[in-house]
């Protein structure tokens, strides 16, 4: 399988490390705590590392994004959550899944493996099955991996092409088999019509529209090895160059020149954004690591220049991933398999 990231290679290994040993606990781990006092439950478990959340509201299905296991794929696709009964993996859905969006009747989802990408449309939707599967984008020719999907105010679908290859220890890149690795891009709703909108993102990995804006903020990876500058949320702005990988320092950070884009949020050292989306002018974040010592959590942010995390929901009993935002509650996906959800 392709990699997310060269943290989140682990992220397999972890998950099968909790559940181990919430099998040998006296049942399983105690569901996080939300600052608002509102109580948090699981309405899904099993899911193979959960990356990322969509909604179809006229069904009331909840449509989670599972990667899968690292080598084999095994537990990856999407699975659906209905309103009543168990969730269940939705067949003829791709393995290493890092993107999944509804908008109009169909589910697309991002579908990884070790020969690149592809971006496929679902329709028909009955509640159980879909009754059509097309391949709409294939990555190998232009960004080789994708990450995320977001429906942009000009109706066109945004996602991010992040890693490919990763720095050695020493710090240095190796050189990208694809065009236009290490960018946001932007296609039409039939696949056709790419267009790069930002450069130099080393990990760019879900995406979300604030307010009016038309252009999305972005979670951002930095590199786990050479000089390790902290992580970030970016606004991908038309033309904007965030500098990687010619700067180590990611996202402008460390760069010399003014001609590098700088990031909206700067974030500590191994904080790994994951899902982000948006309440008014609010970020919601899933932090895979957490601030300082606090763990996994998530985060509200105010999306502007300089924006400070505050503490949403803390403890968890494994690293989170995949966050979505739907009829006034959140939903977020822990390593457990565990997808949880908690009224705003």
């Amino acid at each position: 399988m392709l990699k997310i990231s060269c943290r989140s290679a682990l992220l397999a290994g972890v998950a099968s490390l909790v559940l181990a040993v919430a099998a040998t606990a006296a049942g399983p781990p105690p569901p996080p705590t939300a600052a608002n006092g509102h109580p948090v439950t699981p309405v899904a478990t099993g899911v193979s590392t959960p990356t990322s959340i969509a909604f179809d509201t006229t069904s009331g299905t909840v449509f989670v994004g599972a990667f899968g296991d690292e080598r084999t794929g095994k537990g990856g696709g999407v699975v659906a959550i209905p309103p009543t009964g168990a969730a269940t993996l939705i067949p003829g859905t791709p393995v290493g899944v890092t993107g999944v969006l509804f908008h109009g009747g169909r589910l697309y989802v991002v579908g990884n493996s070790a020969k690149g990408a592809k971006i496929y449309a679902f329709s028909g939707w009955n509640g159980s099955t879909f009754a059509s599967k097309k391949t709409i984008f294939d990555a190998r020719k232009t960004v080789g991996s994708v990450n995320g999907l977001a429906w942009g105010p000009d109706n066109r679908i945004y996602a991010g092409g992040g890693l490919v290859v990763d720095i050695n220890k020493k710090g240095a890149v190796k050189k990208a088999p694809f065009p236009y690795p290490y960018s946001v891009f932007s296609i039409k709703p039939d696949g056709s019509g790419f267009k790069v909108v930002s450069r130099g993102l080393r990990q760019p990995f879900q995406l979300t529209f604030v307010g009016s804006s038309r252009n999305p903020f972005v979670s951002v990876l930095s590199q786990d090895a050479g000089k390790i500058p902290p992580d970030a949320i970016v606004q991908a702005k038309p033309g904007a160059d965030f500098g990687f990988p010619s700067c180590f320092a990611h996202v402008g950070i460390g760069c010399k020149g003014s001609h590098h884009a700088q990031p909206v949020i700067r974030l500590s050292k191994h904080a790994s954004p994951m899902g982000i989306q948006a309440v008014g002018n609010t970020l919601y974040v899933s932090l895979f690591g957490g601030i300082g010592k606090s763990g996994p959590e998530v985060v509200t942010i105010p999306a502007k220049k300089g924006g400070k995390p505050t503490p949403f929901l803390t403890g968890f009993a494994a690293p989170i991933v995949g966050l979505g935002i739907s009829s006034g509650s959140l939903y977020v996906g822990e390593l457990t398999g565990t997808v949880y959800k908690v009224a705003l």
